[in-house]
């Protein structure tokens, strides 16, 4: 067999290195697969914790707008944005006699399981 033939013969990749090399990749997109289920897990959340701060503040502000002696603790009720059902409730409690302490808690269930408490916002009002 001349140089060129010997050459020629062992230039390709066997089996074994093809199968080895295809585990590696293989292994390598599983990784980015989880990172991707997790960034979306993520972004969901987020955008979920997002609206549920903002609906707490807007029912805070709606509270801040009533006469002082309407603002009282309220029952749970349910919103609905972007299909995903939100829960909001205030506790309201006496801070002295001229001021009162509000918690507004939203919470919420997606597809990743129940979010409660999910956010909570406390502030206090005054006379």
């Amino acid at each position: 067999m001349t140089a060129e033939a010997q050459r020629s013969a062992g230039a390709g990749f066997t089996l074994v290195e093809v199968l080895v090399a295809t585990a590696i990749a293989a292994i390598g997109f599983l990784g980015l697969a989880a990172t991707y289920a997790t960034s979306l897990r993520a972004t969901v959340v987020g955008r979920n914790v997002s609206i549920a701060t903002n609906l707490a503040a807007e029912a805070i502000e709606t509270l801040r707008r009533r006469p002082y002696d309407e603002i009282a603790t309220t029952s749970p009720t349910s919103i609905v944005r972007d299909n995903v059902s939100f829960t909001s409730s205030a506790t309201v409690a006496a801070v002295g006699t001229t001021s009162k302490k509000v918690t507004m808690g939203v919470s919420w269930s997606d597809q990743f399981g129940a979010h409660s408490p999910g956010v909570q916002l406390v502030t206090v009002i005054g006379q």
